[in-house]
């Protein structure tokens, strides 16, 4: 199958955009959450740490999920992306949930908090699905533009002649 040389570029590009997406900002906005809502932040070193990296082992899951998706049913880059963003919420809540950690319930503040974790998930499979796409086009066409015969800064042209 083709797609066993395109893992890693997709392992690679669902990491970088976990440990990103789902890591840094994800706690950013857990902990503008917590601002905004009055509840006490709870930042430490060990707790970024620890998001950072599960943010990375989902992303880099996201990057394969990715990859069968586009194999598979090859739909539209933002609907790819947000369809892994939902699918990847769905199990972390479900995992959550099954291990008891949240009590569902219709608290505007845990409404609001599920609300912020699916879009920053969408945002993730999004980021992520064109990470892949530029990795992917990266190593297929070059544009001219981009070459390094046109990196100079200054033209030189043949001078002209007065008649």
């Amino acid at each position: 199958m083709s797609y066993y040389r395109e893992i890693p570029s997709a392992l690679i590009a669902g990491a970088v955009t976990g440990a990103l997406v789902l890591g840094i900002a994800g706690r950013g906005a857990t902990a503008g959450v917590a601002l905004v809502t009055g509840n006490a932040l709870n930042l430490s070193l060990r707790g970024v740490l620890e998001v950072l990296i599960v943010g990375t082992l989902v992303g880099a899951i996201g990057g394969v999920l990715l990859l069968v998706l586009k194999s598979v049913c090859g739909a539209a880059r933002l609907a790819r992306g947000a369809i892994v963003g939902v699918v990847l919420f769905s199990c972390s809540a479900l995992v959550s949930w099954v291990n008891g950690k949240i009590a569902f319930s219709v608290a505007p503040t845990q409404l609001f908090t599920l609300i912020v974790m699916v879009i920053m998930f969408i945002v993730y499979g999004v980021c992520a699905d064109a990470l892949l796409a530029r990795f992917e086009d990266g190593g297929r066409k070059r544009s001219r533009t981009h070459s390094i015969e046109n990196l100079s800064l200054i033209h030189i042209s043949e001078p002209t002649r007065p008649y």
